[in-house]
């Protein structure tokens, strides 16, 4: 038997403890329930790709209409942005806020209206933005990098969630079971006490 072979027959004996070792009952419901712990976490997998895979067919069209749809333009502020705001703990915040600007649409016409200019930013200066069809500012589309970004990121956050779950049920149960086998040892420590008191 190779030192691999060895090394996951001791695993498979801590998980599942045969009938002839002394392992309590305690020991093989906490060796049977760290075994189903284990996969449920492995049967996890394929629901949470199917969960993130799901995401990535629905936000795709989303994206695709969202970047043939919007573009980028230049806008001029008309007013200066807002003050600059100092912090005692980090030192300049970089705040934002509506100011009035300027820019053209995709169909060339002029445009008047607000977009969000940083702290310290002075009339005159130029900013870029998202503008729809029509012109109007809108946020940047959402790209097909962040579509398939969100999609992993789902896959990860369930899967970890149902391993998190899983690992906090495992460990309450192991803290009920530890006290379980202490009050036991207790109560044996103190029955041979009584014992060797009362012959």
């Amino acid at each position: 038997m190779n030192a691999s072979t060895d090394r996951v027959v001791r695993w498979w004996h801590l998980l599942v403890p045969g009938r002839g070792s002394v392992a309590r009952p305690s020991d093989r419901f906490q060796s049977g329930l760290l075994l189903v712990a284990v996969l449920v976490a492995l049967a996890a997998v394929p629901f949470a790709a199917a969960a993130g895979s799901e995401l990535y067919a629905t936000q795709k069209p989303v994206s695709a209409e969202q970047v043939a749809q919007r573009s980028k333009a230049t806008a001029v502020l008309l007013a200066d942005g807002p003050a600059t705001t100092v912090s005692g703990r980090s030192g300049v915040v970089a705040n934002s806020a509506p100011t009035d600007a300027v820019w053209q649409a995709p169909d060339g016409s002029r445009r008047v209206g607000k977009v969000a200019a940083d702290e310290g930013a002075r009339r005159g200066d130029q900013v870029t933005i998202w503008v729809d069809r029509a012109g109007n500012p809108v946020p940047p589309p959402l790209t097909a990098a962040a579509v398939l970004v969100d999609a992993v990121c789902a896959t990860l956050g369930l899967w970890v969630s149902v391993c998190l779950l899983l690992a906090l049920v495992y460990g309450g149960t192991v803290f009920a079971l530890n006290r379980h086998r202490l009050a036991e040892w207790q109560r044996e420590w103190d029955a041979e006490q009584e014992k060797r008191t009362h012959p």
